[in-house]
């Protein structure tokens, strides 16, 4: 063969991949909602909730773990960021364990990463043993994030699914919900941190036992071509006694998606990159999961009790407690969104709760400015002959928070009460001070505090009931059959991805460009995420997903 009959032998294998017909797979049909499929989603959903309460726990033990191990930033935000990396790794693993070993086993297997990351954080006696406890863990998140949703779409009745699997992201929100009121419970205890971050091992074990009395999912058994197991398991899921035929009917179209993913990765990559339908919705898509995450979401999930404690809460069990409030309002609102998701369009409810949560940003950051402004200045014309002057805390500072958040050189401030001015010294030296009527090296006293608290009501409130929720459910519907598990997993991975560039960065970048530039960024990220919606993100509700891709068509 000749080279200049190469491209078109190539352009014909493209022509000849076509879309496998789900049509067949979408006609109503008469299954019902059995205890069997109840129970089924329960006991997997415990995946979910471990998924959200191994990711909001850290919120409350980071307060603890600080004080325990004497944490750095640079420290704690490893403690958070890497359970994300490895959770991003576990996303992509899940997709290959799952089509090999199947999903069940897959979330078999979540489970014991859960579990041993569970007893690791309990037992850590080093900074070291807790960072590994927490990689354990993040790969158990990971190995759910990915999995457990596909367990459940592919076993719900197709009548049922939608909703069953929406129930995934309620039990994530849950599980963050349980997680921050645990915080609370243990905050009080010695060593309460063990508590929270062991107490998981529970639900682990239930998932892990409970998933060993259930079945594998029937498209997976229909893929292994073993179909008595998968129309047994259809009878039970569907309660009715006659699925032969749609089980024969889902072999035809798993037989031809099969046919076509085994094309060749080039030839599928090069009809990717050709479509250019498929092209711009894989944009939207991780588009979508990536201002989710760059709207700085997980800084108030991963770091909420310590932004509190920033706001001027010292006291560490209340400011666990009051972390609940932020917790609740997300499950909260994450439920409101389920109920109005399909009676709103999905661009109006996205562009209106994002238009929300920069306004949220905006009084989050505003908060943290006027505390800023109204905390107890510095006095810096400090005699260096003084027992107390140090070249490093006692010039250097203008007010209350910039003393204590220079942790480098473990400096605190000293005044005579909460709100005067006062002297910023080494923490070492206050015992010797007779000034010191009132002394802190961790947050600073401001009226304002609680204003912290209806600021994150606001951003939580608008982003679960928005973009926190519509980047998965408008992902799940914009791409077509063919490039639809290959464009989830990019998208996902995007999602991780930003969550890892925030949970790494935000203390550091609120000592760099103060707590309140911090939040002033995020609202700036989220409004350009804004008006690129505005302009590209077609409406998705209640168009039939053969004709979605349409809507990305180039003249649209």
């Amino acid at each position: 063969m000749s080279s200049d009959e190469a491209p078109n032998e190539s352009e014909e294998s493209l022509d000849n991949l076509v879309e496998p017909d789900i049509r067949p797979l979408l006609k109503p049909g008469s299954p019902k909602l059995t205890k069997y499929v109840i129970l089924l989603c329960s006991i997997s959903t415990i995946g979910g909730f471990l998924f959200g309460y191994d990711t909001g726990v850290v919120s409350g033990a980071l307060v603890e773990l600080k004080l325990h191990f004497n944490l750095s930033n640079s420290q704690q935000e490893v403690i958070v960021g890497v359970a994300v990396a490895a959770a991003a790794v576990g996303a992509i693993i899940g997709g290959i364990l799952s089509n090999h070993l199947g999903r069940k086993i897959t979330i078999i297997i979540s489970s014991v990463f859960f579990s041993s990351g569970s007893v690791l954080l309990f037992t850590a006696p080093s900074y070291v043993l807790l960072v590994v406890g927490r990689v354990v863990l993040g790969m158990g998140v990971g190995l759910a994030s990915m999995v457990v949703p596909a367990y459940i779409a592919e076993c719900a009745p197709a009548p049922y699914r939608g909703k069953l699997v929406t129930g995934f992201g309620v039990s994530v929100t849950t599980g963050q919900f349980i997680a921050s009121v645990v915080d609370g419970c243990f905050s009080a205890v010695s060593e309460g941190w063990r508590w929270m971050l062991g107490i998981a091992l529970l639900p682990s074990v239930i998932l892990g036992g409970g998933m060993l009395l259930l079945p594998e999912s029937p498209r997976y058994l229909i893929q292994k071509n073993r179909l008595e197991e998968a129309e047994g398991v259809m009878r039970k899921i569907n309660g009715v006694d006659s699925v032969s035929e749609e089980v024969h009917e889902m072999k035809a179209v798993i037989d031809a998606e099969t046919e076509f993913s085994n094309a060749g990765v080039a030839v599928f990559l090069t009809k990717v990159v050709r479509t250019v339908t498929v092209r711009r919705a894989i944009v939207i898509g991780c588009a979508l999961q990536c201002f989710q995450q760059l709207g700085g979401i997980n800084t108030v999930m991963y770091y909420s009790t310590t932004m509190i404690k920033m706001a001027g809460i010292r006291d560490n069990t209340k400011a666990i407690w009051l972390s609940c409030i932020p917790s609740f309002c997300n499950s909260f609102f994450s439920i409101i969104s389920l109920l109005i998701v399909e009676k709103l369009p999905r661009r109006t409810l996205l562009l209106s709760t994002l238009f929300g949560t920069i306004i949220g940003l905006v009084l989050l950051g505003g908060s943290y400015y006027v505390i800023e402004r109204t905390i107890a200045p510095v006095d810096t014309n400090v005699n260096p002959d003084s027992s107390y002057y140090n070249e490093h805390c006692s010039v250097a500072f203008t007010n209350c928070d910039e003393c204590v958040s220079f942790t480098k050189y473990n400096c605190s401030f000293c005044s005579s009460s909460r709100s005067e001015e006062g002297i910023c010294m080494l923490s070492s030296d206050i015992t010797t001070s007779t000034n010191c009527t009132y002394s802190t090296n961790d947050v600073c006293y401001s009226r304002y505090s609680l204003s912290i608290i209806a600021a994150m009501v606001v951003y939580i409130a608008m982003f679960a009931a928005g973009i926190g929720t519509l980047a998965w459910t408008i992902n799940s519907e914009i791409y077509p059959m063919w490039v639809r598990g290959y464009a989830m997993s990019l998208s996902t991975l995007t999602n991780w991805s930003f969550n890892l560039v925030i949970a790494f960065t935000f203390l550091d970048l609120s000592n760099t460009i103060t707590k309140y530039g911090a939040f002033w960024l995020y609202a700036g990220i989220t409004t350009i995420g804004w008006f690129f919606f505005y302009f590209k993100l077609p409406e998705t509700r209640g168009v039939p997903l053969e004709q979605v891709d349409k809507l990305f068509a180039p003249n649209k």
